[in-house]
């Protein structure tokens, strides 16, 4: 199967979960970025309440759990930022049963550095083996599958 997950590139520094969500939820970034940024950077929302404002079907985990990628569907990670230091990263890797993907905002961005899978930087000198993340929330591959089915009905629609 190939992803489902299209990469939307994040406008700014600090964009990326906004820009993730966004991705899952099948919306552009900016629609999700204009609703949701400002009150997430000012601690006024929570991750979880914005998945659950995107309508977004959820399996949340403590990082002490260290779940195993191995069900088909995208994990939400955070993973420590290569462009601001000691600053963290919001990163999706979506598991097919041809393997994963990893799907980084970031990548795009002038002179940014952003995730690939082990071995497929493909010489880039921006492109950075992804290491060490935390999963912090799985959405089903079925769960996309509908909601973007309903995403296309409704376009359509109008």
């Amino acid at each position: 199967m190939t992803p489902l997950i299209v990469r939307q590139m994040q406008p700014c520094p600090v964009s990326c979960v906004s820009t993730c969500l966004a991705m899952l939820a099948g919306r552009p970034a900016a629609e999700v970025i204009n609703e949701l940024h400002k009150p997430y950077r000012e601690g006024e929302l929570t991750m979880r309440e914005m998945l659950e404002y995107l309508g977004i079907k959820y399996t949340a985990f403590f990082s002490v759990d260290n779940p195993p990628l191995a069900d088909e569907g995208v994990y939400l990670c955070t993973a420590p930022s290569l462009n601001i230091e000691a600053g963290n990263h919001q990163i999706l890797i979506e598991v097919t049963d041809e393997g994963y993907f990893v799907i980084d905002p970031v990548q795009g961005r002038e002179d940014r550095k952003y995730y690939v899978p082990r071995g497929q930087g493909n010489g880039d000198p921006l492109a950075i083996d992804l290491g060490g993340f935390v999963v912090d929330a799985f959405v089903s591959r079925s769960h996309l599958v509908e909601k973007y089915t309903n995403a296309m009905a409704t376009e359509v629609a109008a």
